[in-house]
């Protein structure tokens, strides 16, 4: 009697440690933040974001072809209510690749303070953009001040299945 005794409360006290662990970031606990937003930047480039549960950044502009550059990925956290901050980056090319690769001609930086709407369906929020010399400067170091940042504006609506 006292084994099944030993078994049921290992059972209970294994049941409580899951039931109170939670496997997604804290971000994503009230399923605002996390989504795929399609947004238009004041330039009137659009494009498409994608907040992962995960801290993950991926966004596809209307851009990447006519300037030459890759699929921008980053990271974004939370930075208060209805609020995110995100870093993206991109590798700008060349017209003509020379030698046996692709090098990037810059990495292009994006750091983005986002908005969300009380019922997650909009977001607005502004961007920095800085060019970054793949040879001799660090994207990912803060320290770093890579030209002057170009300034944007964006709005964006939440893409949903009805």
């Amino acid at each position: 009697m006292l084994r099944v005794g030993k078994r049921f409360t290992v059972i209970v006290l294994l049941l409580v440690v899951v039931g109170f662990s939670d496997p997604h970031p804290s971000e994503a606990r009230n399923g605002c933040i996390p989504g795929a937003y399609l947004v238009k930047e004041g330039s009137g480039t659009q494009s498409l974001w994608t907040l992962s549960e995960d801290g993950t950044l991926h966004i596809t502009s209307s851009a990447e072809v006519a300037f030459n550059f890759s699929h921008l990925q980053g990271a974004w956290r939370h930075s208060g209510r209805g609020r995110a901050k995100a870093v993206a980056l991109d590798f700008d090319f060349i017209s003509n690749p020379i030698g046996d690769g692709a090098p990037p001609a810059s990495i292009a930086r994006i750091d983005i303070s986002i908005s969300f709407s009380q019922e997650c369906n909009e977001i607005e929020g502004n961007l920095e953009l800085r060019f970054f010399d793949p040879k001799t400067e660090d994207p990912l170091d803060p320290t770093t001040s890579a030209g002057i940042p170009t300034a944007d504006s964006f709005t964006g609506r939440r893409v949903r299945v009805n």
